[in-house]
């Protein structure tokens, strides 16, 4: 007999929607000793081919910033992989997000659409999930391995999950295990920036997400600039290709804008221009943990429901 935590109230539920829907920008950024700090390590370092990818100014080197904090993996994915993941990402988009949008509510994203994907996001990962484990209660296993619908529309008992979603997930959790297991999950979310779009500098809200912020690089490549506050000549200039994977975190997540612009002068890399073109990327958040803790987000007794 094993008991699992049916987190199901509204009081979780409309906080989990907070932390998908509030991850604005601000151009400020945090003071070093005001940066928080997971409470397990976080250990991920750049292989040997991000390299010829990242261009650090000698203002970056010469002040002692960590070139840690910001993690390149080229070639993340495969080929397969990265078809699999743009074919359903333009599913996704085309049923939540049909069109471009000119401008994004806090006027840091132009010519742009996005969504997020619950669906492959598995419990275990999720805000849900840490707070079943601060409860003391066991995870709902929801197996990264969810088998795919039947052909021909029949169903296969997995009403929710589409046709590919069990394979998303297994490659998706590749990403999430570079991390502790300590980190809850925002689901993935979808970014397509339009070849005329582009990303004004900015520093992503640390009042609604976590230590990470990272993506998979999909379609087209481009040179994504990375600048501190207070000193734009501390820059780090970073060519994302597409199947690629990078985070940043530490300080240049909470004190360095970033940026994709149509700029030719940024769009450059080893003096040659980096044409424009359509780019998706699949982005990663950690949730922000509630000052009380993860129990703190269910204000009352969870019901509980066996299973054989």
């Amino acid at each position: 007999m094993k008991v699992f935590c049916k987190l199901g109230s509204c009081v979780l539920r409309n906080q989990i929607r907070l932390f998908e829907t509030k991850c604005g920008s601000r151009l400020t950024k945090l003071a070093t000793k005001e940066i928080p700090q997971p409470k397990d390590p976080i250990s991920l370092a750049s292989p040997p081919t991000a390299e010829q990818f990242i261009r650090y100014s000698p203002e970056f080197i010469s002040r002692g910033y960590a070139k840690s904090d910001l993690f390149l993996y080229p070639e993340f994915i495969s080929h397969n992989e990265h078809d699999l993941l743009v074919s359903n990402c333009n599913k996704k988009l085309k049923r939540l997000a049909s069109s471009y949008e000119m401008g994004h509510f806090d006027k840091r994203i132009h010519n742009y659409r996005e969504c997020s994907v619950s669906a492959w996001l598995p419990n275990h990962r999720g805000i849900s999930g840490q707070v079943a484990r601060a409860m003391g209660r066991q995870v709902d296993p929801d197996p990264v391995d969810l088998p795919d619908r039947a052909p021909k529309g029949r169903s296969s008992g997995w009403t929710t999950v589409g046709k590919y979603d069990g394979q998303i997930r297994h490659i998706l959790e590749r990403v999430w295990s570079l991390f502790p297991a300590s980190f809850a999950w925002l689901p993935p979310h979808i970014l397509d920036l339009h070849q005329d779009g582009e990303i004004l500098p900015h520093v992503d809200n640390p009042e609604y997400s976590g230590f990470v912020v990272g993506g998979l690089s999909l379609l087209g490549q481009a040179v994504s600039t990375f600048k501190h506050v207070d000193d734009p000549s501390v820059r780090v200039d970073v060519l994302l290709p597409p199947r690629s994977l990078y985070f940043m975190t530490n300080q240049i997540r909470y004190q360095f804008t970033h940026e994709i612009t149509v700029d030719p002068r940024q769009r450059a890399w080893m003096n040659q221009p980096v044409a424009r073109a359509r780019r998706i990327s699949l982005m990663f958040r950690d949730a922000k943990e509630p000052e009380n803790g993860w129990r703190s987000l269910v204000s009352s007794k969870p019901t509980s429901m066996s299973s054989e």
